[in-house]
């Protein structure tokens, strides 16, 4: 069953990236009347698929029922990235072989997947493999890895931002303004900074 505000979300997707309702459908690989119908029709009869849905949030990067610019309800984030690991998430031998490379120089290297798009505008793109230091201190301008912990749950999320002192900021054209995080060393706070990235998109 839909949630309420399913047809606002979708119209702010589209108003979000400059794109009519038909675009928007087109770009995320779907029939143009699969959006349209929906958001036009009145008479309440007309649905839309939780597919089509997660098609919607696949290309425009914006997850399901949360507007764009805002965090998940409860205050955490979609995840913006996930552990390198060579089996849940098969590559190519030559990228197994760099990034077991740079791991062989450092103890202190560590490889992630990039699954949001907090920093596209930056040239970070989802499916992107981040190799992070995490000795080195972080400079202006630094992409880094940080922690934000949100205490009153005792969860904490993994976040990859660029860093301007004395904040972390996201830079997105797909997600919108984001309120930057301070580092303070105790709910934000940065792990390591990152010293290469492997693109997979050509």
């Amino acid at each position: 069953m839909l949630q309420p505000g399913t047809k606002e979300w979708v119209r702010a997707v589209a108003r979000h990236l400059n794109l009519s309702p038909s675009d928007l459908a087109l770009k995320s690989g779907l029939a143009a009347s699969t959006v349209t119908r929906y958001i036009n029709d009145r008479s309440g009869t007309i649905g839309i698929s939780q597919r089509s849905l997660d098609a919607i949030a696949e290309f425009s990067g914006v997850p399901v029922h949360v507007m764009p610019g805002q965090r998940r309800p409860g205050g955490m984030s979609e995840a913006d990235a996930v552990p390198f690991d060579t089996d849940a998430n098969p590559k190519p031998d030559w990228i197994k072989q760099a990034v077991s490379e740079a791991r062989s120089q450092s103890n202190a290297v560590d490889a992630w997947v990039m699954k949001g798009w907090s920093l596209d505008q930056v040239g970070v793109q989802p499916g992107d493999i981040l190799l992070v230091d995490m000795n080195l201190r972080p400079k202006t301008g630094d992409i880094v890895c940080a922690q934000i912990t949100d205490w009153a749950t005792g969860t904490a999320e993994t976040v990859f931002r660029r860093f301007d002192p004395p904040f972390l900021t996201a830079h997105s054209g797909k997600l919108g303004p984001q309120k930057p995080d301070l580092v303070d060393d105790d709910r934000v706070a940065v792990r390591g900074v990152v010293t290469a990235r492997i693109g997979l998109r050509h």
